[in-house]
């Protein structure tokens, strides 16, 4: 799979498979002749589907910064951030990096700064590469995940190094539904979606190798106080999956702003530690409109 321009490009190993052949033969004037096996079916190449709404929410540029708290204390910022268009297999694709930071006083307990980039097919907003790095007090990891839709697999490469358990690499392949999304892609791909309340919308996400289905139930619109004054936003409510010290331990929900872009704007998450609460702190930047296709 080819990335460009990204810097580096990580070779993934083939799988290998020994293909064993048995022939047919019949007697004819005398003579054993080979019978004509009869071919399979060809299989269909995948389409990619236009799923682009009718005004894109993600413009290119658009940068948003969040304060987070952990347990009412300031841990630190993270920037979601939509950069310039790129192209993988030929196909034009979003660029979306998002990163965290500690602050000064957090660093003092846990010092973290970790970098996840996404990208996603501009077409079908289904994802095709995610890539996480951490650089944190107890550990650093280099994750990346490649998604072949036409195959129906995904190959997940994790390089992890714990203070305390050591080292350790893995790479697998699994299975996985066509259009899926990682776990950064899946909000781009709601902004796109109609919110009104009441709805409930099932996509198909993939995280750390392993698929599943994740649930968005639009819960109710409501007023709330942001950077860009009083707004009307509309609360939905992720069904979600993580593992670890982010594994799920109670209702999550998200603020969107109830417009054409449906910006984050606010996250509550119960989690194994405590709870998590992002605020949107800066709008760095709107970004680019697109260009109207004529």
């Amino acid at each position: 799979m080819l990335v460009h321009p990204v810097s580096e490009e990580i070779p993934i190993p083939q799988k290998k498979r020994r293909r064993r052949r048995h022939h047919r033969y019949i007697k004819k004037h005398g003579k054993l002749v080979k019978v004509a096996e009869p071919q399979p079916e060809a299989t269909p190449a995948f389409v990619i589907p236009n799923r682009r709404p009718a005004k894109d929410p993600i413009w290119v540029g658009e940068k948003l910064t969040y304060e987070i708290t952990y347990m009412g204390l300031p841990a630190g910022d993270f920037t979601l951030e939509v950069l310039p268009f790129k192209v993988i297999d030929g196909h034009k694709v979003y660029h979306v990096r998002g990163t965290a930071q500690s602050s000064s006083v957090f660093s003092l307990f846990y010092r973290l700064h970790d970098v996840v980039e996404s990208f996603f097919d501009y077409q079908g907003l289904f994802s095709y590469r995610f890539h996480l790095v951490l650089d944190e007090t107890k550990q650093t990891r280099d994750a990346l995940e490649l998604y072949d839709d036409e195959k129906g697999e995904t190959f997940y490469w994790n390089r992890w190094n714990h203070r305390d358990r050591g080292y350790v690499e893995s790479k697998e392949y699994g299975k996985i539904q066509p259009l899926s999304q990682d776990s950064i892609s899946a909000l781009y791909f709601v902004r796109t979606l109609k919110l009104e309340p009441g709805m409930v919308y099932t996509f198909p996400v993939v995280s750390e190798g392993k698929a599943w289905e994740a649930q968005v139930t639009v819960v109710r619109r409501e007023m709330l106080d942001t950077p860009m004054g009083r707004i009307s936003t509309v609360v939905i409510k992720p069904e979600t999956k993580f593992q670890g010290v982010l594994q799920k331990k109670g209702d999550s929900f998200l603020w969107l702003t109830d417009d054409d872009r449906h910006f984050l704007v606010r996250l509550e998450a119960k989690v194994k530690i405590g709870t998590v609460v992002g605020r949107l702190k800066t709008i760095d930047s709107l970004g680019t409109p697109p260009t109207p296709t004529p």
